[in-house]
Parts: structure tokens; sequence; C-alpha cells
């Protein structure tokens, strides 16, 4: 069997049937956004529509949550350095969704005066816990207004979410209102420069999330044809130039034209 992801929440009045069903919703919403979040963080080649996390099983005597994950390679190490991260209090090295979802943790620990333990199935042994006494620190993020040009992948969701394809290659998942996801929805596959409010990661300035305003789609142009627009606009710049190879030496040599 592999490897199982379990959180136990104990305390005085802490069992399945005492606990509001909403309640451990959020508990089980939280954890999934938590190892979604740092296994992506660990392998950015992965797709996070790849990684599940899903409750495998409910156990009485407090309340034991049992996970199966996908890509357990990836997933149960992810696990374990975060469960050393929160035993070391080095909340810096986690994302700031991870940082959300502890406080999910937290409050629910704080209000039902329990402990979460984080354990694994391999060892049993609790590798850390978060008690009514942890304090979680709001994450160390940069927030601003910024656009970002993508390729349109996919859109959809509950809650709807675009994923989009930055110029460089990587996958960012962005928050977008519904109306505007049904107008992304027709133009799957194209280009368009998106204008939205940013979260950047302190640490590496890497953004963690992106939420559309407003986007522009960007027209495709033929090369030929982007050229001959070009020699409309600027051509007669270079009209009296007899040897290119002459003239394209100079510009490199004196650093361009003035």
């Amino acid at each position: 069997m592999e490897e199982q992801i379990k959180i136990r929440l104990t305390g005085e009045g802490i069992s399945p049937g005492l606990v509001r069903s909403r309640e451990l919703a959020e508990i089980l919403e939280s954890v999934e956004d938590m190892m979604v979040s740092e296994s992506l963080r660990k392998d950015p080649t992965i797709k996070k529509d790849d990684i599940i996390i899903g409750l495998c099983r409910i156990e009485d005597k407090s309340i034991g949550l049992i996970f199966n994950a996908t890509l357990t390679s990836i997933v149960i190490p992810a696990f374990i350095s975060t469960s050393i991260a929160i035993e070391e209090g080095n909340f810096d090295t986690l994302t700031p969704q991870t940082i959300r979802s502890l406080e999910v943790i937290s409050n629910f620990s704080k209000k039902h005066n329990c402990d979460a333990e984080f354990s694994s199935s391999k060892s049993n042994l609790i590798i850390t816990k978060i008690t009514p006494q942890t304090e979680i620190p709001k994450p160390k993020v940069i927030v601003g207004n910024t656009e970002i040009t993508g390729k349109i992948l996919r859109v959809g969701g509950k809650k709807p979410r675009a994923m989009l394809e930055l110029m460089d290659g990587s996958v960012l998942y962005c928050d977008v209102q519904e109306n505007m996801a049904q107008e992304l929805g027709h133009r799957l596959y194209k280009t368009a420069l998106f204008s939205g409010v940013a979260t950047w990661n302190i640490r590496d300035l890497e953004i963690e999330e992106f939420q559309i305003m407003e986007f522009e789609e960007i027209q495709q142009v033929p090369v030929n044809k982007m050229l001959k627009e070009l020699s409309k606009e600027i051509g007669y710049y270079f009209k009296d130039i007899e040897d290119v190879s002459a003239f394209v030496s100079t510009l490199r040599r004196d650093g361009g034209m003035e």
C-alpha cells in the first residue's frame, strides 16, 4: 500500500459526531490546498490537476483523517518537509497558500482547544502538531497591480480559475470572475495580455497568485505581414542604405542609432 498522509485532531469533545461537517470540510480543503501548493513548489513540471489528495478514511477516538495521494513520490516528501518546517517554526520556507491553509487548521485548534497531529502511515510517529498555542505568521508577500502575457490553456471550476501558459513556458493558475471566465472559455489557446492583482512570494519574487481583472487578446500577425507593416512605418529611415552589412557593423560598433 502507498504511504498515506495522516492528520489527527485530538482533544476533549473531538469526535466525528461532535464536530460540524462544514468545519471538517474546511480542514480537508486546507490539507489539499497545502499539499498541492508545496508539491508544485518542489516540482513545477507537474500539473496541478494531476495531484489528488483524497480522504479515504475517518477514524474515531478523536478524529483521524487519512488521505491517499497521487504522485506520492512528490507529495509525501512535500508533506514531511512541511511538517518539519512547522515543527522548527521555519514558516518562511512555506508558500503563502500553505500558510493560509495552516491558519485554517490553527483556527480550528484554538476554537476547539484541540491539537492537530501530523504523521504518515509509514512510521506513525507524530512529526509535528498544531496546538492552541501555535502562532501561524502572516505570509510574507508583495501585492500589487501588474500585467502578464499568456496563452489560455484551460478555464473552469466551481470557483472559476484560468490556467495560463506564460512566455517562459511556466503555468500560472489565476482567479477570475464567472462572467470573464465565460469570455476566456471562448478563447482557448489564444494569447492575451492580462491585467490584474498579483501576489509575489517575497523569497524569490515568483508570482504565487493572480486575480485577472481585464484582458485583451493579442492578435497573431504573420511575420511577412508584420514586416510589411513595419516597413511602411519606418522604411524611409533606411531607403538610402546601399551596404546593409556595413550599416549593421557600424550600429554594433557605435551602440545603435541616434
